[in-house]
């Protein structure tokens, strides 16, 4: 099986360097186009089904997946995004303001956080494997999407390149990208990695 994890498009919380986390917040123009871009770069690959955090800016960017495929989105909630708990809605800046011990635990063993009301990255990578399991026993040598976020698509890559959570932060998965994954033999190899050479170059995000 073949598995290309996306990320969904950019949103104005992605933009404005807000904590969006289950919040369900909707693509932003950048977003939609990015999410056309990449769904006309898949568009002359073999896919035979896509499937979505439930999150509606996961599911507008599968959707411009699936439309070139005379494919339905396939909901899976394993594949939403972390819970932030009490940091949801808040600025960044207002998150190390008003949590700095944690954000410094964060920043240097983010394996042991629990986030105020959340996730833990450990409960977020275990319901990312169940559905990376589910997706391999039902797509066996097929090629699949699975569009998704940026924590829970970092976990399940600390699992496959066997970096373990506490490398989390060796990864930064952009919006709209594709990393793809392919199960062999019943071995994991990462073949592409935050891959965004489909998009069209716009200004970065800010740094936050």
């Amino acid at each position: 099986m073949n598995l290309i994890l996306v990320r969904h498009g950019e949103t104005d919380w992605n933009r404005t360097g807000r904590c969006q986390g289950i919040s369900d917040v909707v693509l932003n123009d950048n977003g939609r186009k990015q999410a056309l871009e990449l769904g006309l770069y898949l568009k002359g690959e073999k896919i035979s089904a896509v499937y979505s955090s439930d999150l509606v800016r996961a599911v507008s960017t599968a959707e411009e997946i699936a439309r070139h495929h005379g494919l339905t989105v396939e909901i899976d909630s394993d594949l939403r995004e972390m819970d932030q708990g009490d940091f949801e809605g808040l600025l960044f800046t207002e998150i190390r303001e008003r949590y700095a011990d944690i954000m410094t635990q964060w920043r240097d063993s983010p394996e042991t956080i629990r986030i105020p009301s959340g996730e833990s990255l450990a409960e977020v990578q275990e319901r990312a494997l169940r559905a990376f399991e589910r997706l391999c026993e039902r797509h066996d040598g097929e090629t699949i999407v699975a569009v998704s976020h940026n924590l829970t698509i970092t976990t399940l890559l600390c699992e496959f390149t066997g970096i373990g959570l506490s490398g989390f932060r060796s990864f930064g998965i952009q919006a709209a990208s594709r990393s793809t994954v392919r199960l062999s033999g019943g071995k994991v190899v990462v073949v592409d990695l935050n891959d965004i050479s489909h998009l069209t170059p716009i200004e970065s995000l800010p740094h936050f």
